[in-house]
């Protein structure tokens, strides 16, 4: 995972010139300068060759060492040519060829790993890059009616891998970006983006195996919304802890249009597999500072089809609605923090030829499903989990990472196949009495109503899909866990946990 981490990031940062600048009278040296103190400052080396003449700035032969651990072994990036241009407005304009090409080197530090090289171009059409502002506060817009990204071959442990083993097209229409940066005891910058379109196209193949993959889509009306302020020098960029601990707090919005994925396998032996994937509207917000880290999600109108090898027929499915959100503390702390899980499924609906598979007589409900969850709680973080060397030592050690100090159930609706289970509580831990395992005994309580039960149940048994016996066990263990409600088919429970460990379900111990 660090290994693939590494390739997207460095083949990332061929584009790093469209959306990164500096905002009037600012000189070609200017900019250049607050490039390099840019990727300098957050630890990556960096050497070129500058030629200034007259109002024209040439940096050739740049080369990125981003071997900011050596125990992760040295990936570089090198870019040939750029150019920065003084405008008689007291602007610079930065020059980029039509295609840029960049090669990347990864090179391990251990034998089992494998030395990659990648040869890529960045395409642009119509492209305009302006620098505006002063040294200490600049602006930055770039807009291209194209831009793209290449791989135009790929070396692993010296065997070169050619177009029909390892294929890479991105392509961007109607690129607009404005980055603007303040310096003074951060660098503070906002950013605003829109694409038109994305189309993506690529091909991979293991030389010694018959199976080809094949991964192509499309999305439109990007926007990107990110702000924050970054340490002005650090020494390694990866290491994520020393950042958040040097003041790093940023936050982004990324969202999107109609989309679709399509995957292809073809495999002479095993057989062919695809799927696809359409989506009507989507958005991811990441944030992170010290008070923590936080991500979110939505979708809308999803559908996804599948042709697995052994089906002689096509598997699909659809979501109106589906949401995440994940939070929770980044840093070391000696006292509790939140933490907070939720997850979204709304209208979740299948095809006639999979219920026909399932449920061949048609006595089960189809109407579209929903599960919703919403967790909360606080948790104490015993190590800066972030930091590689201390992940190390917590995945060397089995050493629990953090503790639980209390969790909140706030909502939980299961609504399917005619049945709906709904439940709320909450407990706290006292990690004082915690076992061996580290794992401490919850005291608090869960309440939970199920309607419609027992005629899932019976319907699950008539579609010979739950055998008469295992229905009869469940109604016994239901027995024990719930009591009759006051509407018809309703079982209600109140699970308690003590201090002690022991459990009861509506005041009777069951441990």
């Amino acid at each position: 995972m660090n290994r693939f981490n590494r390739l997207l990031t460095t083949t990332s940062l061929g584009m790093i010139f469209v959306a990164q600048g500096a905002l009037a009278d600012v000189t070609p040296s200017d900019v250049w300068q607050d490039w390099r103190d840019y990727m300098q400052g957050v630890g990556y080396g960096l050497t070129a060759t500058e030629d200034l003449s007259g109002d024209r700035l040439t940096v050739s032969d740049l080369r990125f060492d981003l071997s900011s651990d050596p125990d992760q072994g040295a990936v570089t990036v090198s870019i040939d040519t750029l150019g920065f241009v003084q405008n008689n407005d007291g602007t610079v304009s930065v020059v980029m060829p039509d295609a840029m090409p960049i090669i990347v080197d990864v090179v391990p530090n251990d034998d089992d790993s494998e030395a990659v090289r990648m040869a890529l171009t960045v395409n642009q059409n119509g492209h305009d890059m302006i620098i505006s502002g002063t040294p200490a506060a600049m602006t930055s817009t770039y807009s291209a009616g194209l831009l793209g990204l290449t791989l135009d071959a790929m070396t692993i442990d010296g065997e070169t891998l050619d177009a029909a083993n390892a294929m890479m097209k991105i392509m961007m229409t109607d690129v607009k970006n404005t980055t603007r940066t303040t310096i003074g005891a951060m660098r503070d910058y906002s950013q605003n983006g829109t694409v038109a379109a994305v189309t993506y196209d690529m091909q991979f193949k293991d030389p010694n195996e018959p199976a080809i993959a094949t991964i192509a889509g499309t999305s439109s009306n990007l926007m990107l919304r990110a702000d924050g302020a970054l340490p002005l020098g650090l020494a390694q960029a990866t290491d994520m802890a020393t950042m958040l601990q040097a003041g790093m707090d940023v936050s982004g919005t990324l969202s999107g249009g109609n989309s679709t994925m399509t995957v292809t396998i073809e495999d002479p032996n095993s057989g062919n597999t695809s799927a696809a994937v359409t989506t009507e509207a989507s958005t991811l917000t990441a944030e992170t500072s010290t008070d923590g880290l936080s991500y979110a999600g939505t979708r809308q109108g999803t559908t996804v089809s599948m042709q697995p090898a052994e089906f002689p027929f096509l598997l699909s499915f659809a979501m109106e609605n589906a949401a995440f959100n994940l939070s929770g503390p980044a840093m070391k702390s000696d006292t509790p923090q939140d933490f907070a899980l939720g997850l979204n499924i709304g209208d979740f609906t299948m095809s006639d030829m999979i219920w026909g598979m399932i449920n061949p007589q048609g006595n089960l409900p189809r109407d579209p499903a929903s599960i919703a969850l919403d967790l909360s709680g606080k948790l104490t973080l015993l190590a800066d989990f972030l930091d590689a060397k201390a992940a190390e030592r917590i995945t060397e050690t089995g050493d629990m990472p953090a503790q639980v100090e209390s969790v909140s159930l706030n909502s939980l609706i299961v609504d399917a196949l005619g049945a709906k289970l709904t439940g709320n509580g909450s407990a706290v831990f006292d990690n004082t009495d915690a076992d061996n395992s580290g794992m401490a005994n919850p005291a608090g309580a869960v309440d939970l109503k199920l309607v419609g039960g027992n005629v899932l149940l019976e319907s699950l048994v008539e579609s010979g899909l739950l055998p008469a016996q295992t229905a009869m066990g469940a109604r016994m263990m239901m027995g024990m866990f719930a009591v009759p409600g006051p509407e018809d088919d309703t079982l209600t429970s109140k699970l308690e946990f003590t201090r002690s460990g022991s459990i009861l379900a509506n005041g009777q111990r069951i441990k």
